[in-house]
């Protein structure tokens, strides 16, 4: 029996698929959507989770910034910066064929998503980005509703330098110029569909070195599962190809701000109807479509902060770069905060373009959900749409601001948890507006983001 019993059967189906792999990487995902790893040969997994009570954490691992630098909680320091646990969450596993090991001596890696927990207590460390998104989607599930989402990324690609686009120009929509990155690209997409995150689309973008690549959609938290994958798989993939690929809202003077697009219907229960949906509406749009555009407008400079995570990604949020700058939703508006898609019951839904590419996916669903059901508790509505988004209030125009905006939205800090919006927002201040205040400086803010996003 391992140290937390109540996990013992998903850890004897994982020892099980173990003993098929050479490595199993046992990761979690930070604050900042970055996954931090420890690696297990195969062949002693059993030993080190069962024989050993369990694999040590740091238990400071979410209170790592972008570069890793860290600061020290009040609760951490009291357990005199002790370990956690990384406990295997009930969560498929993904094949992982594109980090260092898969690649350069064709191992076979098994990747587990997991939480730290406190040894002390055994209780889930409080300010893990995924156990919020569980919170909240129990309070869904309460309510009789599923949420079936996906994120639509854009980043950038640049040779191995990571200074000089893959391809310069303009060029949205060519597949001449993707020929420079199109082994890379077919690498991926295999890659991808090996770890069960089959590719959508592929496209190039509005900027040098610009590639839009999308996901199929799914249910509940594997949605944020997969986009935390799928980055990462981006990102290795093209250096193991001698090219960097980075999710950075601007990564240079020249480059075409990147988004994370996330774009959502609600279903019932049972997962058989669109709930977005209403064929009597004149705008195929349901009441509960309405609460849900009410609910994120209403907090939509809050949200803000927990979009657009990153000093850089207000770069992004400016008039001129189809990006939103106004708190404002629309039908086909590219710089409007939501846009309410309608054209038939399976493909209506909201599309959310406020997040960056930098974002992370388990903040941008749990700030989607938890805005949507005060839309619900409230009984919310949104004026008719008026057409001219330029009219509305603006959205922060920096993270401090946003931040701002996120500490005093008393209903949001409720649902997500005061703990967590201040540890939170404590470790942007302190470990990325502290060091680059003041400055205006791209160059500072690539050497913060750019090697882990």
């Amino acid at each position: 029996m391992s140290f937390y019993p109540e996990f013992d059967e998903v850890l004897d189906r994982l020892i099980k698929k173990a003993k098929k792999y050479d490595s199993i990487n046992l990761s979690v995902t930070d604050l900042n959507g970055i996954l931090r790893t420890k690696t297990i040969p195969g062949d002693v997994f059993h030993r080190v989770v069962k024989g050993e009570g369990g694999i040590g954490m740091y238990s400071g691992t979410y209170s790592i910034a972008a570069n890793s630098d860290a600061f020290y909680p009040e609760i951490f320091l009291k357990h005199y910066m002790a370990d956690g646990f990384l406990i295997p969450q009930d969560a498929p596993p993904y094949e992982n064929h594109w980090c260092a090991p898969a690649t350069a001596a064709n191992e076979k890696v098994l990747e587990v998503i997991c939480d730290i927990y406190w040894k002390h207590d055994k209780s889930q460390v409080y300010n893990s980005p995924r156990h919020l998104t569980n919170k909240l989607l129990r309070q869904l599930d309460e309510q009789g509703l599923s949420i079936y989402s996906a994120m639509e990324y854009e980043f950038t690609v640049f040779e191995s330098d990571g200074k000089t686009p893959a391809w310069r120009g303009v060029h949205a929509y060519s597949n001449i110029v993707i020929r420079k990155v199109a082994l890379t690209v077919s690498d991926l997409k295999a890659c991808l569909k090996k770890a069960g995150i089959p590719v959508r689309s592929v496209n190039t973008e509005y900027g040098p070195g610009q590639l839009e690549i999308t996901i199929f959609p799914k249910y509940g938290i594997t949605m944020a599962d997969d986009a935390i994958m799928f980055k990462h798989a981006v990102m290795e993939t093209f250096l193991n190809h001698n090219f960097k690929a980075t999710f950075m809202s601007k990564s240079d003077e020249t480059s075409s701000p990147s988004s994370g697009h996330y774009n959502f219907s609600i279903w019932n229960k049972e997962k058989t109807k669109n709930l977005f949906y209403d064929s009597e509406a004149e705008d195929n749009l349901s009441q509960l479509a309405r609460r849900f555009i009410s609910g994120i407008i209403t907090h939509a400079k809050a949200l803000t902060g927990l979009f657009d995570p990153t000093v850089n990604c207000y770069r992004r949020l400016v008039p001129h770069t189809f990006a939103p700058f106004t708190v404002s939703w629309s039908y086909e508006a590219r710089e409007a905060f939501i846009r309410a898609k309608n054209s038939a019951e399976n493909c209506t839904y909201l599309e959310v373009r406020a997040p960056s590419g930098s974002s992370n996916p388990y903040l941008v669903l749990s700030g989607v959900i938890a805005a949507g059901l005060d839309g619900i508790k409230r009984n919310l509505d949104i004026p008719p749409f008026e057409g001219d988004i330029t009219d509305c209030e603006l959205l922060p125009r920096s993270l401090d601001e946003a931040l701002n905006c996120l500490e005093n939205d008393e209903i949001l800090v409720e649902s997500l948890g005061r703990d967590f919006v201040d540890h939170y927002i404590t470790l942007k201040r302190k470990l990325e507006i502290a060091k680059l205040e003041g400055m205006d400086d791209i160059e500072k803010e690539r050497q913060l983001y750019m090697d882990l996003i």
